[in-house]
């Protein structure tokens, strides 16, 4: 599922990353956590991208889950088969003139 992992830092605008990732929610912020305590830079890697981190500039990190539900795909709708109309050839349709008088 998808997580959505916002750094907030001192003065600066929070920087926000999604991460494809299946790991239940509360290992990753356990193990998100652990980079805090890392000494001056670290790196933070997810599925999408790599970022470099100075962890005694952050203030607090916000993790969310994104729990919808994948879209399913649209059914296609083949139109129903018929046969072709049959054509007629105009000299062989025999009209009757009906006039008043």
């Amino acid at each position: 599922m998808k997580k959505i992992i916002k750094i907030l830092q001192e003065n600066i605008e929070p920087l926000i990353i999604e991460d494809e990732n299946d790991e239940d929610i509360n290992l990753y912020i356990s193990n998100l956590s652990k980079l805090l305590s890392i000494g001056n830079v670290t790196i933070l890697e997810t599925s999408s991208s790599s970022l470099i981190i100075r962890p005694h500039k952050i203030v607090s990190i916000i993790v969310t889950q994104d729990n919808k539900a994948p879209k399913k795909s649209k059914e296609i709708i083949k139109p129903k088969t018929t046969k072709p109309k049959e054509i007629i050839p105009t000299d062989t349709i025999q009209e009757d003139i009906i006039t008043d008088g």
